[in-house]
C-alpha cells in the first residue's frame, strides 16, 4: 500500500511511520527535518498537492496534543486540530483516512466508555478533537480511532521516557485510564484498517497516572522521584477528566498489561 502518515516526526506518528515503512511505501510529513516531507497542514494548497499524489491510506497523527497549551490558546488549537481537516478530506479522493483522536472527548464521570458513549469534552483539546471527529465521520468510509495515554519508546520523539531522566515527575493519583503501549498501536491499526466509524484502542490494565509512572521508573531504575498530586494540589493548566477507561464493543484487541509492556521496553533498550 501507499500510506501517508501526517505528523510522522511526533511521538505516535514516528512509531507508526517506522512500523508501516517496513512493509509498505510510506510518505511521512513533519514541519521539517528527519528526512520527512515538510508540509504545514495549515496550508490548504500544500495539503491538497500532497494528498493528491495518490495514497491508499492516510493516517492523521498531527496537531496540538498538549492539553495545557490548547487551553491557553484555543484559537491556535482549533487552527491546528480542526481547520486543516476540511481541505484534507476534500483532497483525499479514494483514500481511506484513519484519524487518531482521544479519550478526552469524554468527561470522565462514567465507569467506562465504549464507542457508543456520548461525548462531553471538558477541555479545549477535547473540544477540538470532537470537532475534527465530526468532520471525519461525515464521510462514511473513514475511521476515527480514540486513544488513551500512550507510553513507551518512540523512534524520533522520546518525550515519554525522557521525563525519567529528570529529578522529579508530578503525576496524578486521581486520573485513571487504560494506558496503551505505543508498539501495540500499529499492529492494532493494521487489523482495524478496514473498519469505519469509531473504534477505541486501549491497554489491558486500568491504573492511575501515578501508578504507571512509578512502575516505569522502578523498572527502568531511573533517578526520577515521582511526586503524587491530585486535582487539589496539581498545577491547574486545564480541566482534566478523572476516569477515562475505554472499552470497545467492536473488537477484542487490547494493548499489553504494564508488566508485559515493560518487559518488552527493557528487552529492546538501546
Amino acid at each position: 500500500m501507499r500510506i501517508l502518515v501526517l505528523g510522522a516526526s511526533g511521538f505516535v506518528g514516528s512509531a507508526l511511520h517506522a512500523h508501516f515503512a517496513a512493509h509498505h511505501e510510506v510518505v511521512g510529513t513533519s514541519r521539517g527535518g528527519h528526512g520527512l516531507t515538510p508540509v504545514d497542514l495549515a496550508d490548504a494548497d500544500a495539503v491538497r498537492a500532497l494528498v493528491g499524489q495518490g495514497f491508499d491510506l492516510v493516517i492523521h497523527t498531527a496537531g496540538v496534543v498538549d492539553l495545557g497549551a490548547a487551553q491557553r490558546d484555543p484559537a491556535a488549537a482549533f487552527a491546528a486540530n480542526v481547520a486543516p481537516m476540511a481541505p484534507l478530506l476534500d483532497a483525499i479522493g479514494g483514500a481511506k483516512l484513519i484519524y487518531l483522536s482521544t479519550d478526552n472527548v469524554f468527561d470522565g464521570t462514567h465507569d467506562h466508555y465504549d464507542e457508543t458513549a456520548a461525548r462531553a469534552p471538558i477541555n479545549v483539546y477535547g473540544e477540538t478533537k470532537v470537532a475534527a471527529e465530526d468532520l471525519v465521520l461525515a464521510h462514511d468510509r473513514h475511521l476515527v480511532v480514540r486513544l488513551p495515554l500512550v507510553y513507551g519508546r518512540s523512534p524520533l520523539s522520546n518525550k515519554f521516557l525522557a521525563r525519567f531522566a529528570t529529578p522529579e515527575i508530578a503525576a496524578r493519583t486521581d486520573i485513571v485510564c487504560n494506558p496503551l503501549y505505543l508498539p501495540a498501536l500499529a499492529p492494532a491499526l493494521e487489523q482495524l484498517a478496514d473498519e469505519s466509524g469509531v473504534v477505541h484502542i486501549a491497554g489491558a490494565e486500568t491504573l492511575s497516572r501515578y501508578d504507571l509512572m512509578v512502575r516505569v521508573r522502578d523498572r527502568l531504575a531511573a533517578p526520577a522521584r515521582i511526586v503524587a498530586t491530585d486535582r487539589l494540589s496539581a498545577v491547574q493548566d486545564c480541566p482534566r477528566p478523572l476516569r477515562l477507561v475505554m472499552r470497545s464493543n467492536r473488537h477484542s484487541l487490547t494493548g499489553p498489561d504494564v508488566d508485559t509492556a515493560l518487559d518488552d521496553l527493557c528487552s529492546n533498550h538501546h
